[in-house]
């Protein structure tokens, strides 16, 4: 990883439940301090512990006003934060990558770091350093041209 203490870790391709586990293993394997964000309903009785104690945050994606802010807030009161997200989002097979990711980098001027999920070859591959936070679309752009190496888990079944 970029010898950086904030960063936004973007996953991709999202196709499977299966992605949290393998994601999580490969974390605790590098000795890293994660955060993620998860939506809400992954949080309560009795997974809730578990989810909150390895890193997560919980996101009402009914309700996303003020999330923008609430990240920008964690990563301006914290001396390091990596947040690591799925943009994704619900394992959507078309390549749509949702924005807030990028809104979070600029809005905390934090860079972007492609992970690459490979199930072919059975890697994660970190990409490179994206500090280009001038807008939007040149964050999605970066991250899709270098996720495009990447191999859904089960492609026919999303």
């Amino acid at each position: 990883l970029p010898n950086r203490s904030k960063l936004v870790l973007v996953a991709l391709p999202h196709s499977s439940n299966f992605d949290f586990v393998l994601a999580l293993s490969v974390i605790w394997g590098w000795g890293l301090k994660l955060n993620y964000m998860g939506k809400h309903t992954l949080f309560k009785f009795p997974h809730g512990f578990f989810f909150r104690a390895v890193g997560g945050i919980p996101v009402d994606r009914r309700s996303p006003q003020g999330l923008i802010e609430k990240m920008t807030s964690e990563f301006n009161s914290r001396s390091s934060l990596m947040l690591g997200l799925a943009p994704e989002g619900t394992r959507n097979s078309d390549g749509t990558l949702k924005a807030g990711f990028a809104r979070i980098a600029i809005a905390a001027n934090v860079p972007v770091v492609p992970v690459i999920v490979d199930y072919k070859t059975k890697t994660l591959t970190l990409g490179t350093l994206i500090t280009d936070l001038s807008s939007v679309e040149s964050i999605i752009s970066a991250v899709k041209e270098q996720g495009q190496s990447g191999h859904r888990r089960a492609p026919a079944r999303l």
